[in-house]
């Protein structure tokens, strides 16, 4: 397969750190460390975009860049400089000889992807084998049931009643649900209406905005349903003694008796095997009690959730979660992550196990997801709140050169990823 970025540059270590960062963003890329030979590969692999070093033995990368630009058949290669070459004499000969871009080096290893996607745009995903070229995958069908938290005190709710964590995500095959909250009670009333009998619900934790809804789930009163529930074990109580006591205090409620067939499948973090087809990944996250996210590979597509996690920053010798929370993240086609609060409201919650919506976004477009839904907002915040909250993320995004799409998960939102 041709590269979609050819990287041309004599320094083996900064080719190859450039290489190594385009990879991980999912990019098909090819090293070249003789400049001499660029334009020939280039007219042979003919890359969307080509990486140049100025100084380079033989030829300089502003000749290969004017080269290219020249030739009607290459010029509508986007050419990237990336030099330490940095004198504005030299930016300015870039730019008159047609470069789209010039990087100075050293460069920002964290934004260096994003920098070069405002460029060259987003990898091109290849069409996976044994699928017909030109058709799309089936897709996966996510829809926002819940998605504020539990008011701290009945004053602090917004003035319109709205539901608590649950999220779904609906393939041709199968059906999963993400967390337990009261929005899981209008989804069970909508299942019951459809032919799904075969249903995975992922609990993060056992806090009750999480598990409100599913003593009361109406699925679980029909003998048709197989109800595949998996979660943590809490030291304080296992995910087995959880659901137990969930349905046997439901009864006040729904006199009803539990009909459906119910397998209950403790996580820890790592890679489980749950169906063919589906990759699951479970991690444990910055949050009060035992608390895990979610990354599912499933139909093509990456989806994490990750309702409760506070965001803790640049990794230190004492902690890199970030880091590694990244790794879960990194590349999704969606990311639901927590966004508790407004940055001015969280400087007053450090500490409590939420992240802030500007934190999250920073969080996304860094290990650079492709959406970002902005999850598990303070119940407090009224609609109006949320709205100017969401422009105000989508324009820092924006004045930052991120491609990061941004949305406040609103409930009833559908999306076809």
């Amino acid at each position: 397969m041709d590269p979609e970025i050819l990287i041309v540059d004599n320094d083996p270590l900064v080719c190859g750190l450039s290489n190594e960062i385009l990879q991980e963003a999912g990019f098909t890329t090819q090293m070249l460390h003789d400049g001499k030979l660029a334009i020939a590969a280039i007219r042979e692999m003919r890359p969307r975009a080509v990486l140049l070093d100025i100084l380079m033995p033989g030829i300089d990368g502003l000749s290969i860049c004017r080269s290219i630009k020249s030739d009607a058949a290459l010029k509508a290669t986007k050419v990237i400089i990336v030099s330490g070459k940095t004198f504005p004499t030299e930016k300015e000969r870039a730019s008159r000889y047609g470069a789209d871009l010039f990087i100075e080096k050293p460069y920002d290893v964290d934004a260096f992807a994003q920098t070069v996607m405002r460029v060259v745009g987003r990898p091109t995903t290849p069409t996976p084998a044994g699928t017909t070229p030109g058709r799309k995958t089936a897709p996966v069908r996510l829809r926002v049931w819940g998605s504020r938290a539990m008011p701290k005190a009945p004053q602090e709710a917004s003035a319109r009643a709205e539901h608590t964590p649950c999220v779904s995500l609906e393939t041709e095959k199968h059906f999963f649900i993400f967390d337990a909250g009261s929005g899981l009670s209008p989804l069970g009333r909508e299942l019951l209406r459809s032919a799904r009998k075969d249903l995975w619900i992922f609990l993060t934790h056992f806090h009750e905005g999480h598990l409100n809804g599913l003593g009361t789930f109406p699925c679980s009163r029909e003998a048709s349903y197989n109800l595949h529930i998996c979660g943590p074990n809490d030291p304080d109580k296992t995910l087995e003694q959880c659901v137990r006591d969930i349905f046997k205090n439901s009864f006040s409620q729904d006199p009803k008796p539990i009909r459906a067939k119910i397998q209950l499948l403790a996580l820890s973090e790592g890679e489980h095997d749950i169906l063919p087809g589906v990759r699951l990944r479970a991690f444990y996250t910055n949050h009060p009690s035992t608390t895990l996210g979610y990354s599912m590979e499933v139909a093509g597509k990456k989806i994490v959730y990750c309702p409760d996690s506070e965001l803790l920053g640049r990794a230190t010798a004492l902690q890199d979660y970030d880091e590694t929370l990244g790794n879960a993240c990194r590349n999704a086609d969606i990311l639901i992550h927590d966004a508790y609060y407004k940055p001015e409201d969280h400087a007053r919650h450090k500490n409590e196990g939420h992240s802030s919506a500007f934190e999250a976004a920073e969080f996304a477009a860094r290990f650079e997801a492709e959406r970002l839904l902005l999850f598990h907002l303070d119940a407090s915040y009224s609609p109006e709140t949320l709205r100017v909250l969401e422009r105000e993320v989508q324009e820092m995004l924006k004045t930052k050169g991120h491609l990061l799409e941004c949305a406040i998960a609103w409930e009833g939102l559908e999306i076809n990823i």
